[in-house]
C-alpha cells in the first residue's frame, strides 16, 4: 500500500528480513525505486553494490526539488516523517561521502522528473572514489532508453494528451485504438551502451 515515498523503502527492509538471503545481493532501482535502492544499500550491511537510475539522494531534498509551493512542501515533510519516521531522513549524503560500498548513478541532465542538481550533480560533488557516475544527455527520466525512444515515447503520448484535451478521444474504445500504431518495441528501445555499462558494473 503506497502511502509514502519512504512504504517502499520499509516494504523492501521488510522482504529482505523475511528472506534472509544467504547469496550476495545487490539492488537495482529507478526513480523513486533509486532512492529506495540507495537507502537499501545504506541500511542493509550486507548489500554493498548499487545502481541508482534517476533517483533522489534524500527525500527532503526531493520534496524541496519538485515541489515550488513552501507551505505545501512543509505539508508533505511533516507528514512523511509522521507516517515513517524511521527512513524520513536516514543521512544519505553523509554515507555517500564516507562510503566504500560501490555505487552507480546513471541520470540524464535534462531530466524532467527529478532535478538533476538533486541527484547525480550532488554525487558528483562529494568526491568520492567508490561512487561511479554516468552523466547523459537526451534521455529526460528514462536513461535506460534510447534518445530515438524518448523523443517517440513524446511524439505518442503528446499527440495523445493534445487530442484529449480537444476531445477528440471520447471513449475508451478511442483511446485504445489509439495505440493501433504505435511500435512498441521503437517505445522501449533500451540503449545497449548504458545496459552494458550497468552489466559490467554490477559484474565487476
Amino acid at each position: 500500500n503506497m502511502v509514502s515515498f519512504n512504504r517502499p523503502t520499509s516494504d523492501v527492509m521488510e522482504l529482505l528480513d523475511l528472506l534472509k538471503p544467504s547469496v550476495p545481493v545487490f539492488v537495482v532501482g529507478h526513480s523513486l525505486g533509486g532512492y529506495t535502492a540507495l537507502n537499501i544499500v545504506h541500511l542493509r550491511e550486507e548489500i554493498k553494490k548499487a545502481v541508482i537510475l534517476a533517483g533522489f539522494l534524500t527525500f527532503p531534498s526531493a520534496a524541496r526539488g519538485l515541489l515550488k509551493n513552501r507551505f505545501l512542501v512543509s505539508r508533505v515533510l511533516r507528514y512523511e516523517k509522521k507516517i515513517e519516521p524511521r527512513y524520513f531522513d536516514i543521512g544519505n549524503i553523509d554515507y555517500l561521502k564516507n562510503t566504500d560500498d560501490s555505487i552507480y548513478v546513471i541520470q540524464s541532465e535534462d531530466d524532467s522528473m527529478v532535478p538533476f542538481d538533486i541527484g547525480l550533480k550532488a554525487v558528483e560533488g562529494l568526491n568520492n572514489p567508490h561512487l561511479k557516475t554516468l552523466h547523459l544527455e537526451g534521455h529526460k527520466h528514462s536513461p535506460t532508453y534510447t534518445i530515438e525512444a524518448v523523443q517517440y515515447m513524446n511524439e505518442v503520448f503528446g499527440k495523445y494528451n493534445r487530442l484529449l484535451k480537444k476531445k477528440q478521444l471520447k471513449t475508451a474504445e478511442d483511446k485504445i485504438h489509439y495505440f493501433d500504431d504505435v511500435s512498441l518495441a521503437k517505445l522501449v528501445e533500451q540503449d545497449q551502451d548504458v545496459a552494458e555499462s550497468i552489466f559490467e558494473f554490477l559484474e565487476n
